[in-house]
């Protein structure tokens, strides 16, 4: 009987062996989805939403990995609050993101992966979704140009770039020339007397407009208007770039649309 009950053992024990690779731990491994992926196809943006959490460890936010084409294009954290998924997984924490990226081609179709809680070791593919392609307006692209530098870009006398850092002239007339929408020279005078630009009233402006603050005869400032009496706006050397209200009475909206 116990040669019996040794030889039922082993034979348990090999079968363990004979499954198939990963099923023992298939529990642990990442899991994501993606809600939307879409393209600017004149910016080439590719801007993807979606969610991913490692069941190991439920609670933590992981990191995601992006790839079109089969080429790494960016990772990001799954930080962002999304009750929906808490609530459909039964977990807690932060799951959700948002990820941009520029992919100069028209993108097909986008891939994320994820270790999990692991630092390294094989990605596992989370998810593949078909990229949706949109023309933004004009403004809309300036806007998500504008919005990505606040609180990251230094104000910098005269700086024109994000590593260099921005001016208020500098960071419009960035944000224009990302988005495609118009060259504009660097200088807050220059940008409201400039060809094209057209001066409107505040009930007329529109988000990706310039709001032009006035003084001594000019321009001494310029920011990019953001809607609902707000602005996008390389503001101080203390405060850099800003998402902030229209702070004077003494302003001029124009548009180059």
């Amino acid at each position: 009987m116990i040669r019996r009950g040794l030889l039922v053992l082993g034979l348990l024990a090999g079968a363990m062996y004979l499954l198939p690779a990963g099923a023992a731990q298939a529990a642990t491994h990442p899991a994501g989805g993606i809600s939307s992926a879409i393209q600017d196809t004149v910016a080439h943006r590719v801007t993807v939403k979606g969610w991913a959490y490692d069941p190991a460890k439920p609670a933590a936010s992981v990191v995601v990995v992006f790839y079109v084409a089969g080429t790494y294009t960016g990772r990001v954290v799954a930080n962002q609050v999304s009750p929906s998924v808490n609530k459909t997984y039964k977990v807690t924490g932060r799951h959700a993101y948002t990820f941009s990226f520029t992919w100069r081609k028209s993108a097909v179709s986008v891939k994320t992966g994820s270790r999990g809680n692991h630092t390294t070791g094989p990605v596992t593919i989370l998810a593949t979704r078909p990229v949706t392609h949109v023309a933004q307006s004009p403004g809309a692209r300036i806007i998500a140009v504008a919005k990505r530098y606040v609180g990251k870009a230094r104000y910098v006398e005269g700086g024109s770039t994000p590593s260099s850092g921005f001016d208020c002239s500098g960071y419009t007339a960035y944000a224009y020339a990302v988005a495609k929408v118009k060259t504009l020279p660097h200088n807050a005078e220059a940008q409201r007397r400039m060809k094209g630009m057209r001066i409107i009233s505040a009930a007329k402006a529109r988000p990706g407009d310039l709001v032009f603050y006035l003084g001594g005869g000019g321009a001494y400032h310029v920011a990019i208007y953001a809607g609902n009496h707000m602005q996008y706006a390389a503001a101080t050397p203390r405060d850099g770039i800003r998402y902030q209200a229209v702070w004077s009475s003494a302003v001029q909206y124009g548009t180059v649309a």
